[in-house]
């Protein structure tokens, strides 16, 4: 049974280890995975073994590469960017983007107006001046993105270091070369041996989430969240024919091609404490979660409560940062029969009917869709009304803007104009782009009909401020001040066509006052 909290250690003796991972499955043991259930044995620790031990790579350090240690009015900042990245397909771009080496007008098209220009070369300066860079969906060995190990690569050519957590083994085409098992009709042509040949040498078949940092990593873990979606038993059963047409739609509606994916592993959260000398007792601890798509809200509910509770007693300044898939939509592969059990087992949905029903007003279930549609529109933290108008995300949000470290700090949910990007308010403005409705959205289809619809807020930055203890007893300590939260939608089209499904973010830490380092602008004014 896999390990739901995993710790290594990663100093030894007070000194940083170069590098270490776990030892990687063979090819003989993926196939054997792929149609062995459950996994048994030596086979089954093999893969526990993969799931819940991280690599730690502190070559950078080691070999002399420094943070940037930028500096502004407010004193020494550390900058994190977050990025999912599907699953570096676009390797070259994702590269050129976060490289400071390489000019900004090489091979990148500016479109529209001056200003659309400068927004761009500021965001590519954002991004790039970034010392910690989260990346989720970042590959190792898997054909489609060229064997690479994805977040290896980038950290060496980049000069991080990096800490990389598994979240799935994919085991797909393993699954249908062995059961020679058909895809949904009409989805894909007829397979043959050869649409499932693999290199054997090359192939690792993982999938997961990277932290790179220009800091030296002293430690690192995993944290295997509750189950919300059978990877493996729920995408081998035959897709119900509701199930085939939702697929369908998508792919033909929004152009998203939504296949079987046959995985062992789960979500789950990577944790690295990175020695940064100017931070509160000299550490920052960054969480990064990536909570289930495959499942309604209330489990990503569940997955992030679960997350709160293991980082409870963290004494560091705490960055959460991930792809949380809010987008208040139950995303449960469906079927006939579950949609209409769904409902009659569902008091909200009864007590729902008969509010209606003796409401006074025409068609008052027809209004409420489009009107609840608009009020969360971008904005999963948007006030819920039961019944009446719903936001099935929100008590996510509640719980993580109540909980409290067991040293009395908080996550900041401020809205400082003076901190925040173009002066906005509100809800998490300080260190989440907000827009004239909601927040920037990080994640879109390719078609979003004028941006009305297929556009989400998925990726979010939560930082830890508030108190602290010393001899047993809750002190003041200094707050690491989150401020210019930025959504970058022009870097992710940097090309002239989207790097991923997913724009990066940025945020800045104000960290000490400072006279050396790197200058840097105001980045909350462009």
């Amino acid at each position: 049974m896999l390990l739901a909290y995993a710790r290594t250690a990663a100093c030894a003796d007070g000194n940083l280890i170069s590098f270490q991972a776990p030892k990687p499955l063979s090819y003989d043991e993926l196939r054997k995975l792929a149609v062995e259930d459950p996994p048994r044995g030596p086979l089954a620790e093999a893969l526990d073994r993969v799931l819940s031990e991280p690599v730690i790579d502190n070559h950078a350090s080691l070999s002399g590469a420094r943070p940037f240690r930028l500096t502004t009015s407010s004193g020494y900042v550390l900058r994190i960017a977050e990025w999912n990245i599907n699953r570096g397909i676009n390797f070259d771009d994702v590269q050129w983007v976060l490289s400071a080496s390489v000019r900004f007008d090489d091979n990148a098209q500016f479109r529209g107006s001056s200003v659309a220009e400068h927004r761009s070369v500021k965001e590519l300066q954002l991004v790039r001046s970034a010392d910690v860079v989260i990346l989720d969906e970042a590959d190792d060995g898997m054909n489609r993105t060229k064997y690479r190990n994805v977040a290896r690569a980038l950290a060496r050519a980049l000069q991080f270091n990096y800490v990389y957590g598994v979240e799935f083994v994919e085991l797909n085409r393993l699954y249908m070369a062995e059961k020679k098992l058909d895809q949904v009709r009409d989805e894909i042509k007829p397979h043959t041996d050869a649409a499932f040949a693999l290199d054997p040498a090359r192939f690792r078949g993982l999938e997961g989430t990277a932290i790179l940092s220009r800091y030296p990593i002293v430690d690192a873990r995993l944290i295997r969240l509750p189950e919300c979606y059978d990877w493996y038993h729920g995408e081998i059963k035959e897709i119900s024919a509701l199930e085939h047409a939702r697929r369908w739609s998508a792919m033909k509606i929004f152009k998203e091609s939504i296949r079987r994916q046959v995985r062992r592993g789960g979500r789950m959260a990577l944790i690295a404490d990175l020695a940064v000398s100017e931070a509160p007792g000299r550490h920052v601890t960054v969480v990064a979660p990536h909570l289930e798509n495959y499942c309604p809200p209330s489990c990503r509910h569940s997955q992030m409560d679960y997350l709160l509770d293991h980082v409870r007693d963290t004494p560091n300044t705490v960055v959460i940062a991930g792809d949380l898939n809010t987008t208040g939509r139950d995303g449960t592969p469906t079927s006939i029969r579950r949609e209409i059990l769904k409902r009659v087992r569902s008091w909200r949905f009864w007590a729902k009917e008969a509010l209606f029903w003796f409401v006074p007003v025409p068609f008052a279930a027809v209004v409420e869709i489009p009107v609840n549609y608009f009020k969360n529109y971008h904005d999963p933290t948007a006030i819920s009304v039961p019944l009446l108008l719903p936001n099935r995300e929100r008590p996510l949000f509640d719980d993580l803007q109540t909980f409290r470290f067991s040293d009395g700090g908080a996550l900041n949910f401020s809205g400082t104009p003076a901190l925040a990007v173009r002066h906005k308010s509100r809800t998490l403005a300080d260190s989440n782009q907000r827009s004239w409705k909601g927040f920037v959205p990080t994640f879109s289809f390719h078609k979003t009909y004028f941006h009305l619809v297929g556009s989400f807020k998925l990726d979010w930055f939560f930082i830890k401020s508030g108190a602290g203890s010393a001899n047993g007893k809750r002190v003041p300590t200094p707050s690491l001040r989150a401020q210019c939260g930025h959504t970058l939608k022009r870097v992710n089209k940097v090309f002239g066509t989207r790097i991923s499904d997913h724009a990066p973010i940025t945020v800045d830490l104000a960290l000490t006052s400072g006279v050396e380092g790197t200058k840097a602008d105001d980045t909350c004014t462009f």
